[in-house]
């Protein structure tokens, strides 16, 4: 018997589904629900292959990106369980073809943990110097051609540019340096390790590591919509060289049996208190914001712990999530990249827990203006250019606060709050604590001067500075990054 939730979802999850397809123009998606070790629904719609006519299925393999990090993560906990390494030992140690170092000498090791929670110090980018590398310009090779080794793309140093622990970076580099551990403690090229001990026991014999004959023929075509045309375009054709960070093929069915795996069910790929360890928040800023658990990010829906992982490359969005103690899983996989997909499986999600979204209704009580003037100025991140890229794409790297006639507000220099957000207040026993939207935005007080010094957003801290960042400064970024995209087209077209 299903929970009542559950089954509501169940009814209205073709036409939900349907709407999400239509008014946001994918081409194709695919669905799957998992309750209790059972898949209780796998469902695809629209095209695979728009020219082919082929249509999406349970059984259409799709390109899932970085929720391919999940499977490099189990992996990887597979061989601790063995007792072949320590999470808190350094990685240098059992690296064999290149090492991961910080250029100044005295600065501490960069362990295992520091790896699985994307506390590394690495940034988006290697030395730009690196990509210069046959085979491996700019972390991508055609589709057509054999993946080169990752030395072939770091060298003999993979540089990390903060110390580890000095804060949280998404880092794609970290991940395929898992993958690279993997191979390295098990004697295994990464693809094969996953393939027997993952993919095997489960039965996911349409997954893979890279294009085989298990994948090759049901594989979606990667697409983007143009409006002007009301058209899909295949997108570029890529692998990429970090390949355990996000080169994963999985259908809707094979990730079924994944999801039942990370409740306990469906055969043990881990044990019981390893999958809670993994997903136990091991790095977090505050305990009312996201966690990042060991390869997974970790939340708290009402009394439900949910942990999840998206993932984004050319043409494709996946995202994942597990509630565990509630034995629901929900994957959508879609070859466009809109990422509409990750707010359907969050909504339906959210809906079989019964969780209303955080932080959605304002609370009946009062401002606190008095407060206001010790949180308005400039807050941005530690220093990084190469860590903070992501800050600066989604946010411009820095953040205001300031008063108007409207109250408290919050601006960006770029995106989505680039025309100021208003600053809700969120707890009544915390004055600090507010939202924009359903995002938490929590500050913090120096534990010495007692004044406000910085606010968290997510697993990011901004810090207060006494200006704001100059016309000059942004004008520098903005070349840089301009610099690295354009080089990155160009040499796109000559690998092409």
């Amino acid at each position: 018997m299903l929970p009542e939730n559950v089954q509501k979802v169940l009814e209205t999850a073709d036409p939900t589904i349907e709407k999400v397809l239509k008014e946001y123009h994918l081409p194709g998606i695919g669905v799957g629900i998992v309750y209790r070790g059972e898949m209780i629904y796998a469902k695809g719609f629209g095209q695979a292959d728009i020219a082919q006519n082929r249509p999406v299925t349970a059984d259409t393999v799709f390109r899932i990106a970085s929720v391919s990090k999940t499977f490099a993560a189990v992996g990887l906990m597979q061989l601790w369980e063995q007792g072949r390494f320590d999470l808190h030992d350094p990685i240098n140690d059992y690296l064999t073809s290149y090492q991961v170092k910080h250029r100044r000498r005295h600065a501490p090791p960069i362990t295992f943990h520091h790896l699985l929670t994307h506390t590394a110090g690495l940034g988006e980018f290697t030395w730009l110097t690196d990509y210069l590398r046959p085979k491996a310009h700019f972390n991508v090779v055609r589709s057509d051609t054999p993946v080169p080794p990752l030395q072939k793309l770091y060298g003999r140093t993979l540089r990390a540019e903060c110390f580890p622990g000095e804060k949280w970076r998404y880092a794609n580099n970290g991940f395929a340096t898992v993958g690279q551990l993997v191979a390295d403690i098990s004697g295994q090229p990464f693809p094969d390790y996953i393939r027997q001990h993952i993919f095997e026991p489960l039965g996911m014999d349409k997954s893979e590591f890279w294009r085989s004959e298990r994948v090759r023929d049901g594989l979606a075509i990667g697409y983007k919509y143009r409006a002007k045309k009301n058209d899909f375009k295949p997108v570029w054709d890529l692998e990429q060289v970090t390949t355990a960070a996000g080169a994963m093929y999985a259908t809707i069915n094979d990730m079924g049996r994944y999801m039942a795996a990370l409740m306990g069910q469906n055969g043990a790929i881990l044990k019981p208190e390893t999958l809670d360890l993994m997903f136990t928040p091991q790095y977090q800023l505050d305990e009312r914001l996201q966690g990042m658990g060991y390869g997974f990010k970790v939340d708290r829906w009402n009394e439900h712990r949910v942990v999840s992982h998206d993932g984004l490359w050319l043409g494709f969005i996946a995202s994942l999530f597990v509630a565990p103690e509630a034995e629901l899983g929900v994957i959508a996989l879609t070859n466009a990249a809109n990422s509409i997909a990750i707010g359907l499986a969050r909504g339906l999600m959210r809906r079989m827990l019964g969780a209303s979204r955080p932080l959605k209704k304002r609370l009946e009580t009062e401002d606190t203006p008095d407060l206001w003037s010790s949180l308005v100025g400039y807050y941005g991140p530690k220093r990084g250019f190469n860590s903070n890229f992501r800050l600066w794409t989604s946010y411009g790297g820095e953040l205001e606060v300031y008063e108007n006639e409207d109250g408290l507000r919050i601006r960006a220099i770029r995106g989505s709050w680039q025309e100021g957000k208003s600053l809700r207040r969120a707890e009544e026993v915390d004055p600090l604590s507010f939202a924009v939207g359903s995002q938490a935005v929590i500050f913090k007080r120096d534990a010495a001067a007692g004044e406000p010094d910085r606010l968290l957003v997510g697993l990011h801290a901004f810090y207060k500075r006494p200006y704001r960042r100059s016309i000059r400064f942004r004008l520098k970024v903005g070349i840089l990054s301009a610099v690295i995209l354009l080089a990155a087209v160009l040499l796109l077209i000559l690998l092409l």
